[in-house]
Order: C-alpha cells, then sequence, then structure tokens
C-alpha cells in the first residue's frame, strides 16, 4: 500500500475521533498526523510487528541493566519526595524486564508486572518477580485493586491508551495515583524530522514504528481528563542518553535528536502524575 492510499484511510484521530488532521511528517510508508482538536499526533501502524522481541530487550535493557536501574532509583525517589508516596501495592503495565519492579520491591512496595511479551515475562519470572504476560484488559483484576499504577515508556505504544485508562480507573483506588513516563516530542521535532528525511532513518529520531502516539504536556493532559483523570503534576526530564546504551547507527540517530531537544526545549521525556477525576 503506497502513502497516498494510506493517507486516504486516515479520516480522523486515533484519540478523539476528530476529522481535523494535519499531516506533519513522511517517511516510506510512515506518517504523522497532528489532532487540531486534542493535539495529539500519532504515527498509524497498519501491521503488527513483533517489535518486543529478545533482541530488543537484550538491545535497550539488558546490556545496560545497571545503567537504567541506576537512572530509575533516582527518578523514583524524586517522585516519592514530590508527592510523599509511601509503599503499596503496585501495578507495572508494561514492566518489560522488570526495572521498575525490582527497585520498588527493593523498598518495601508490593510489586505485581504484566507485559505482552513472553520474553519479558519468562526474564521477570526468572528473577523471581510477580509477573503475568497479558495485557490490561483481560488481566482481571479487582476494582480498587492497586495504590499505585505505573506505565513507564508504554502509553505511547498502546494502539488504544483510552481504553487502558478507563480500565486503570477501575482496578486503582480512589486515592490511588497513576505515574506516566513517555517522550516529549513537541512539533517542532517533527520538522527537523522532515529535514533529514533524506537520511532514510528520521523515523528513529521518532521511534516509530514502535510509538503510535506522541504527546506534549497540553495533549496528555487532554487524553487523561476524558477518560476520568487529573493530572496533579508534570515533570520534564531527560532520558538516558541512547548512544550510552546502545551503540549502533539507530541510537546516534536517536541520541543527536535527544541532543536538539535539550538544546531547544531542554527535555526530551515527561513524567506525569495524575490521579482519578470526581465527578468524571
Amino acid at each position: 500500500m503506497d502513502i497516498n492510499k494510506k493517507q486516504v484511510l486516515i479520516q480522523s484521530c486515533f484519540l478523539c475521533d476528530s476529522k481535523k488532521l494535519r499531516l506533519l511528517w513522511k517517511e516510506d510508508c510512515y506518517l504523522a498526523f497532528e489532532c487540531k482538536d486534542c493535539k495529539v499526533v500519532f504515527c498509524p501502524v497498519f501491521q503488527d510487528v513483533n517489535l518486543y522481541n529478545e533482541s530488543y530487550f537484550s538491545q535497550w535493557y539488558i546490556r545496560c541493566r545497571y545503567k537504567r536501574k541506576r537512572y530509575l532509583k533516582k527518578l523514583l525517589r524524586r517522585i516519592e519526595i514530590l508527592f510523599d508516596i509511601k509503599p503499596g501495592r503496585v501495578l507495572d503495565i508494561g514492566c518489560g524486564t522488570g526495572l521498575l519492579l525490582e527497585i520498588m520491591k527493593e523498598k518495601g512496595y508490593k510489586v505485581i508486572g504484566i507485559d505482552t511479551s513472553f520474553f519479558a515475562y519468562k526474564y521477570c519470572k526468572d528473577k523471581k518477580l510477580e509477573v503475568s504476560c497479558c495485557s490490561l484488559n483481560n488481566a482481571g483484576y479487582a476494582p480498587s485493586s492497586f495504590d499505585i499504577i505505573t506505565l513507564f515508556d508504554v502509553i505511547a505504544h498502546l494502539r488504544n491508551p483510552a481504553s487502558y485508562l478507563r480500565e486503570i480507573r477501575i482496578i486503582l483506588k480512589d486515592t490511588g495515583l497513576l505515574v506516566i513516563k513517555t517522550p516529549y516530542h513537541p512539533q517542532i521535532f517533527f520538522r527537523l524530522a522532515n529535514l533529514f528525511r533524506f537520511t532514510r532513518k528520521s523515523k528513529s529520531m521518532l521511534h516509530i514504528p514502535a510509538q503510535v502516539f506522541h504527546f506534549t504536556p497540553d495533549s496528555i493532559k487532554k487524553l487523561l481528563s476524558s477518560n476520568g483523570f487529573e493530572a496533579l503534576h508534570i515533570i520534564k526530564i531527560n532520558d538516558i542518553p541512547s548512544f550510552f546504551i546502545s551503540f549502533s547507527f539507530k541510537s546516534i540517530v536517536i541520541f543527536l535528536s535527544q541532543l536538539f531537544l535539550k538544546i531547544f526545549h531542554y527535555h526530551d521525556s515527561m513524567i506525569v502524575v495524575a490521579r482519578k477525576r470526581f465527578p468524571i
């Protein structure tokens, strides 16, 4: 299927169903649209690709496990201090190789993880972590089961993040917290990617095809609000430079894009802490 045919297929926003769309970027068969109503940018994925296999986790997580663990420990401590969080029952959605589970378990939290990758599930089980291989929508947790639910580098990769948020609202306690970590991709980032389309690698800057949605603080607050949540605080942060995680041409491209954001926007990721909104 060529690009023009794909453009005909995309008639409404994947989040809010608005038909007010603007094409921001394209490379080969990949496209990124901005919704003028909810402000999210999304990249339609037309085929199921098993991106989250052993090779993916080995390259980006297992080889640099201790670097990531140090980074996540500092990040978690910052969140704990900001919201005076005490250990409780935690669900980590998209737990991957279990780094966050491991850290929180060491700090006294009762942790449970889920991931759709069988490799990630098996890796966590070998580390004696409590995990399930499933999606949230078929996990079967009871209402008000968790004090904290985390989505670290997950929400942007979901085909239907709204359905996950609706399920999270059910299983999270009324006093509970939802903590989301996701890349911060403003419009200027897509303009930069367009300049580098000639390299045929600009999609690596945008984490495409793995990343479906590209959020800013405004667009993620709109998503949360429309699904029964209130964003309490948004912390803009810098992620670990990919160049120091996996030495490859792709990681260099990603590193340069992260560097660009640091120069012009100072941050390449964000942490969103939210709670249930009453009334909905």
